[in-house]
């Protein structure tokens, strides 16, 4: 006897955060036997199943092919039965998981003439894989505008080993081709939702770091859609639009993990006044709405959050000293703020981590739920101006 559902339930599972899967699921069970590229997709799923058995395990102790599959999940979930799409979210790490297991097996390091070897064997990799695709293409009947287009689509989410993080996302949003620039998109969100989920093994320091990259992409999606949809943004079930706000919640969720995990540490004493800081720092300064500099005279906590993007702006660039003289001021302001409270180190350390995640996720939050709201001065044309 079925039970009837009730709308209350349904508005439930329209905004329920995604739960990854934890275990390998077979080809059926992510594409339909019945779709003209089952047979293509089948064949990639045992391609890149082979590349994974030489992949290290996922520090929660998963098996690595899970991150994939997940990625095909989270692509359906949102809507997408686009076969293209689909087969790119499998592969979207399997020139950068070759390369890497290249490198570990010859010990080649990455800098100076490491990174130029390693760019070598990935335009290898990446020939062999488009020769290998084409062929299992003529002999099966697959349209080499299928190939072109998977191609295109991993071209752009393969980070090479010469550029930065940012470097190998402003090509997504750079690209000219409408559709294949927007099922990278859906790739990457469907990715990076994955990733946010998987991070309890990291240290405070890392699981900051994945989460404002995060942070960096959802930005420029939102950009992106602001530009493409206007005033229908949110206003419909789009594909895309589904996972921006899914990448959104599990971001929001890791930042809020990380407030917890602060709090363990026994800060709570002064979380209000952390929390106040901020409300001063949003209110005041329009702290929300751009990327601020650090006012060194300022001597009130809101000086906290000036500095937030900034810091992990510079490790994302690689500006080692900037990044760790950053961290310096900010761990002497509150050694100096908080003195009457004894804290240890750790204990300080875990009041940045907290104010860092707090003021985060509520620029997450802003950027789901207020239609016309961008962090100003943190998108990849704003980064990558001419000369910089």
């Amino acid at each position: 006897m079925s039970t009837k559902i009730s709308a209350e339930y349904e508005v439930f599972r329209d905004l329920e955060h995604w739960m990854p899967a934890k275990d390998i699921v077979s080809i059926t069970d992510i594409m339909p036997e019945e779709d003209k590229l089952f047979g293509f997709f089948a064949y990639l799923y045992a391609q890149t199943k082979s590349i994974y058995a030489h992949v290290a395990v996922r520090k929660n102790g998963e098996d690595p092919f899970v991150h994939p599959l997940n990625v095909v999940i989270n692509l359906q979930r949102a809507g997408i039965t686009d076969a293209i799409t689909l087969c790119a979210g499998l592969m979207h790490d399997y020139i950068e998981e070759k390369v890497d297991i290249y490198r570990d097996s010859q010990n080649i390091l990455e800098w100076g003439k490491g990174i130029k070897i390693l760019d070598e064997y990935e335009e290898r990799v990446f020939l062999e894989l488009e020769q290998k695709l084409s062929e299992f293409a003529a002999k099966n009947g697959v349209s080499q505008r299928v190939i072109k287009d998977i191609l295109a689509i991993l071209t752009l989410l393969t980070r090479h080993k010469r550029d930065f993080y940012y470097q190998s996302i402003i090509g997504i949003f750079e690209c000219r081709d409408e559709k294949i620039r927007e099922r990278a998109i859906q790739v990457k969100l469907a990715d990076r939702t994955h990733n946010i989920l998987c991070i309890d093994n990291f240290t405070e320091e890392q699981r900051l770091f994945q989460c404002f990259k995060n942070l960096f992409i959802l930005n420029n999606v939102k950009l992106y859609l602001m530009k493409r949809r206007g005033k229908k943004l949110f206003t419909g079930n789009d594909a895309t639009e589904k996972l921006f706000k899914k990448c959104g919640k599990a971001t929001y969720d890791a930042f809020l993990f990380i407030c917890y995990r602060s709090l363990d540490t026994g800060i709570d004493q002064v979380t209000s006044m952390i929390q106040l800081a901020f409300k001063k720092f949003v209110l005041e300064k329009s702290g929300l709405w751009e990327v601020t500099r650090v006012n060194q005279k300022e001597k009130h906590p809101l000086r906290l959050f000036q500095g937030v993007i900034r810091t992990y702006d510079a490790r994302l660039h690689h500006h080692w000293r900037e990044y760790e003289s950053m961290k310096r001021q900010e761990l002497k302001y509150c050694q100096r703020f908080f003195k009457d409270f004894k804290f240890t180190s750790p204990q300080i350390q875990a009041i940045i981590d907290y104010k860092d995640a707090y003021s985060i996720k509520e620029v997450i939050a802003y950027l789901m739920y207020q239609p016309e709201y961008t962090l100003e001065r943190f998108n990849y044309k704003k980064l990558f101006r001419k000369g910089k």
